[in-house]
Formats: C-alpha cells, sequence, structure tokens
C-alpha cells in the first residue's frame, strides 16, 4: 500500500496538490496498459469521492481495467486517515444498526478484504506513522529509513526483507 495523499495534505499550497493529481492523472494515462500487461491490480483507498471528477474517472477505469489481474494488488491510499478512516467506519456500523466490534469495524474500513500489512517501511528519516492505517499495523513490523522514497532501492528493499526473514513474530502470544 503506497500513502500517495493524506486527508491532512489538502493543508498544502494548492498549485502542489494540483501538481500531485496531475502527476497520479498522466500515470494512470499513459501506464495503465503496461500495469495490466504485468497482471498487476490497482486497487484505491481513501475518501475517492472529494477528489477531482477527472481524476475519479480515471481511479475507476483503472481498478476496472486490472480488476482481473491476479500477480500483485498495488493498494493506493489516495486522500487516505486513518483517523477519518475509523470515524468512517462507525459511521457505517450504526447507520446498518449492527454492533460495534472488531469484526465490524474490519468490515467497513477503506481496506476492507485487503490484508494487513507484515511491514511498514516508513522513508524519510521520520519516526512517527503520520495517520497511516493504525488500526491495519497492530502487528505490523516497522522499519525506518533515513533515505526518502525516490532514493530507496531495490538493495534497499531487500535488507529490510533479510531483516524481517529473522524476526520470530508472536502476535501477541508467547
Amino acid at each position: 500500500t503506497l500513502y500517495t495523499f493524506s486527508t491532512e495534505n489538502w493543508k498544502r499550497p494548492k498549485k502542489e496538490i494540483n501538481f500531485l493529481f496531475d502527476l497520479l492523472e498522466n500515470f494512470l494515462s499513459k501506464k495503465i496498459e503496461k500495469l495490466i500487461n504485468k497482471e498487476i491490480k490497482l486497487k484505491f483507498i481513501g475518501e475517492i469521492k472529494k477528489l477531482p471528477v477527472k481524476l475519479k474517472k480515471l481511479i475507476k477505469i483503472s481498478e476496472e481495467k486490472t480488476s482481473l489481474n491476479s500477480k500483485i494488488q498495488v493498494n493506493v491510499a489516495l486522500n487516505y486517515g486513518s483517523k477519518d478512516e475509523l470515524v468512517n467506519s462507525i459511521k457505517l456500523i450504526k447507520k446498518k444498526k449492527i454492533q460495534i466490534n472488531e469484526k465490524n469495524i474490519d468490515r467497513n474500513l477503506f481496506t476492507k478484504g485487503i490484508p494487513n500489512p507484515d511491514i511498514l517501511i516508513r522513508t524519510g528519516d521520520m519516526q512517527r506513522l503520520s495517520n497511516f492505517m493504525l488500526w491495519q499495523i497492530a502487528y505490523t513490523e516497522i522499519f525506518f529509513e533515513k533515505k526518502l522514497w525516490p532514493d530507496f532501492t531495490k538493495k534497499d528493499f531487500k535488507k529490510i526483507l533479510s531483516k524481517f526473514r529473522l524476526l520470530k513474530r508472536n502476535f501477541g502470544a508467547i
């Protein structure tokens, strides 16, 4: 899951926001066929309905065109904030008039049907989670990387995977 635009990013300058949305629109327009050919499925999570019309259309088309792909699923967190996601989940539960419990919260998150992450890699020398998947990362192994995302290499990724393989994960049990 790639955290591409948070609910807090709306506080950035309008020019920067437009640039980011244009960048994503451009990527989806030009690269969707490549993703299809590589069997990559795209799934967008977050408050998509609040995005610009053109971007929403491209997102819908991209998800539809890649829906049958099965090699890998790339989740794109767009206009996503974990606190917002939890509030939305509880509102849906109340609207459905069902019991508030872990199972029902899980079933009403933006990430419903997506396994919780085993690994979270935070780049940019930041030691915070920035409102990202707070519910889902309860038992996720977190790796902090000093490099910025554009400088993060395949070698860096393999190094983290090697460290992860050495961990004994007990998910709260002894």
